[in-house]
């Protein structure tokens, strides 16, 4: 008897990638539990992806070390039956009383592309030239960087902070808010010095923005590094 094909496995024509994406999943890492957002794809030239392939190497695989060993050890289930596996992982990653924005794409081997985005204070340099007192706000510093093994977290958190005029906390004591204050007023930066400051840091990032969310104007002001 002639065995019956399945639907997803019949001729597409066209190649393309699909898979599943918004999959919400908690990485639990020792006693640290991190939610994670997949987009879990694989390239195709049949009609159709095994869906639920793809979702059932996730929580086999979403526990352990490090988050990207993980994804990489879903890519390599994946690629078992369907070649090709690629993942994104969205996530903020705390740092003690903030949040960096992080994004990795990734494969069963090879680099792994990373973007990162940090909140910091900036004062105006114009303003505290010519009154003493720079403008101050709250300004976004993103960076792109790919990389042949994991990055440390912290590491780069505190790499993207040492660029602002001063760093973001939460609760804070008047007398603790007058030392942000001071400490921001002695180091004022343009969109523009941070994007410099973040590629003296960074030299092998691929992309730099910075971005600025002014406190005197209704528009922003922003800044660019592409390699």
């Amino acid at each position: 008897m002639e065995r019956r094909i399945e639907v997803q496995d019949q001729p597409g024509g066209q190649a393309v990638e699909a898979g599943i994406s918004n999959l919400r999943i908690m990485y639990k890492s020792g006693t640290i539990s991190l939610p994670v957002v997949l987009t879990v794809t694989v390239p195709t030239v049949k009609r159709g992806v095994h869906m639920s392939r793809l979702v059932g190497a996730v929580p086999r695989n979403s526990h352990g070390g490090l988050l990207e060993d993980a994804l990489r050890n879903m890519c390599r289930e994946v690629d078992a039956t369907q070649e090709g596996c690629r993942i994104r992982a969205e996530f903020q990653y705390p740092v003690e009383d903030q949040f960096m924005d992080i994004a990795l794409t990734l494969n069963a081997s090879g680099p792994i592309d990373y973007t990162f985005r940090k909140f910091g204070t900036t004062a105006c340099p114009c303003s505290r030239e010519e009154c003493g007192i720079g403008h101050m706000q709250r300004s976004s510093l993103s960076i792109n960087l790919r990389s042949d093994s994991p990055l440390d977290f912290v590491q780069v958190a505190a790499q993207l902070d040492s660029c602002f005029s001063s760093t973001l906390s939460e609760h804070l004591k008047r007398h603790q808010e007058v030392t942000k204050i001071v400490q921001a007023q002695s180091r004022p930066r343009f969109v523009e010095d941070l994007v410099r400051e973040c590629l003296s840091l960074f030299p092998q990032s691929t992309h730099i923005e910075a971005r600025s969310l002014e406190s005197i104007h209704s528009h922003d002001a922003v800044a660019y590094y592409s390699r």
